[in-house]
């Protein structure tokens, strides 16, 4: 829960709130807002469900995930949609453009998603591009910087965690090791001398 909260909370303004957790969900609060809520449901035995609230207290986002032997994956996003009449689906796909050309406001990531348009050559990539790039056209300013910030996140641990990642940071500090101990066996024969 702790990492799935952290995608959605980079300040750490949320804290739990005691009043309205229970056994079936964890509802996250701001001190002094009676609104804006982080509520994270369990669903099944590895599923989670997680909400979204604005000042009004209507449910912004919904992401869904499942956690399968310590790796937990996002399964669905949502985010309500700029005149607040429904809500806007992303694919797997838009969120990895999302982490590869979001930029710092709807404005920014627009011409990112504009550019990419622009570069590809592949019929395919252009329609999974323009397709993300209507999506987020629907939203508002505030849900596009927060979509954009979670996937970020959300990208960063997913890769953080992953296998590949990880046996490539030991394959780094393990070629450090050997280069510190080289040196350090040079060193320690120049200052002795030559061996006999």
């Amino acid at each position: 829960m702790e990492k799935i909260k952290s995608y959605y909370d980079r300040t750490g303004e949320f804290k739990k709130n005691e009043k309205y957790s229970g056994k079936d969900k964890a509802v996250y609060t701001k001190d002094g807002d009676k609104y804006h809520w982080l509520v994270m449901e369990p669903k099944g035995a590895s599923g989670m469900e997680v909400h979204l609230t604005d000042t009004h207290g209507k449910i912004t986002a919904r992401d869904t995930y499942e956690s399968v032997r310590n790796v937990v994956s996002c399964t669905g996003i949502e985010r309500l949609c700029e005149d607040g009449r429904g809500m806007v689906r992303f694919t797997s796909d838009d969120a990895v453009l999302i982490n590869r050309l979001g930029g710092n406001g709807r404005k920014d990531t627009a011409s990112n998603f504009e550019k990419a348009l622009q570069g590809s050559q592949d019929g395919y990539e252009k329609k999974i591009i323009d397709r993300a790039a209507r999506k987020l056209s629907e939203l508002s300013e505030e849900s596009c910087v927060e979509l954009t910030a979670t996937t970020k996140n959300r990208k960063l641990s997913e890769r953080d965690f992953s296998v590949r990642y990880r046996l490539s940071k030991i394959r780094e500090q393990r070629k450090e090791k050997g280069a510190m101990k080289g040196n350090d066996i040079g060193r320690k024969v120049e200052k002795g001398g030559p061996e006999l």
